[in-house]
């Protein structure tokens, strides 16, 4: 059990999504208060493992984040939010993405209305709930916005060219730029309320292990200059430092943990 996150109350929003519970007992481990936010979190395995484990300090509310939300609104799912300006700290893990090799075989191939559900659920549900929360957060506050790789560099098609049967794959590209928009986006939010005593940062991961097949990231670890993936435990400690009054003087970045992917 760690101290850093010790007295604080953070929300995370898509709690139950790829990594929300990961993140969850993270803070947990390090003191935390979790307000898990997101659709599905009372079906979510882990996460009703991990409210066993720390019964008093996680807390679980639905929310579509593509649904305009205020305050009140945030305050009426965790009552203990109420009129107090008490969250130190967000998370935005909700996110739209695709398991590898899920995608199609041409970046032109993807229709208009996918473009909206992704960049409805990765983009415009930040800025909405960021508004929403903006009241309920401490003098001293810090967002941290999940952010991919793909919003930096586009996916390489090698690493996909084992799927449909030597066919290839591909991401959804509205995958990658409504990343880039989300890195712009907490850069423009890391500037303008920084004055109020809010930091808004992104966390940028990449190649983080998880269930890719063995071709998949066997392809990645040659790739990457640490030649490995990144365990998801690896990133807990970037999102403690963000989370944390250890980053006080940090605002409009980008912190990225991929094992050095990006900087070839």
């Amino acid at each position: 059990m760690g101290s850093r996150l010790r007295g604080k109350n953070i929300l995370l929003v898509g709690a139950a999504g790829n990594l929300g519970p990961s993140w969850a007992g993270g803070m947990l481990e390090e003191g935390a208060t979790v307000f898990a936010l997101g659709l599905g979190v009372n079906d979510c395995n882990p996460l009703n493992e991990l409210a066993e484990k720390f019964p008093n300090n996680l807390l679980m509310g639905i929310w579509d984040v593509t649904t305009q939300a205020s305050d009140a609104d945030i305050s009426e799912i965790f009552p203990a939010l109420a009129g107090a300006r008490d969250l130190h700290g967000m998370v935005y893990n909700a996110g739209i993405d695709s398991p590898a090799g899920a995608g199609g075989p041409q970046a032109l191939s993807f229709d208009h209305a996918t473009w909206d559900t992704i960049f409805q659920v990765n983009v415009f549900g930040f800025a909405n709930i960021v508004s929403a929360v903006r009241p309920l957060l401490a003098e001293t506050s810090s967002i941290v916005a999940v952010g991919s790789m793909y919003g930096l560099v586009s996916p390489r098609l090698d690493l996909y060219s084992h799927y449909f049967d030597g066919k290839g794959s591909i991401k959804h590209p509205a995958y990658g730029a409504s990343k880039a928009a989300l890195l712009a986006l907490a850069k423009q939010f890391g500037t303008h309320l920084a004055p109020r005593g809010t930091r808004v940062n992104t966390l940028t991961l990449g190649g983080v292990e998880g269930n890719q097949d063995s071709e998949f990231q066997a392809k990645f670890a040659l790739e990457n200059p640490q030649n490995r993936m990144v365990p998801i435990s690896e990133a807990l400690g970037a999102m403690t430092y963000l989370l944390s009054d250890d980053s006080l003087s940090m605002t409009a970045q980008n912190l990225i943990v991929d094992g050095g992917y990006t900087a070839w």
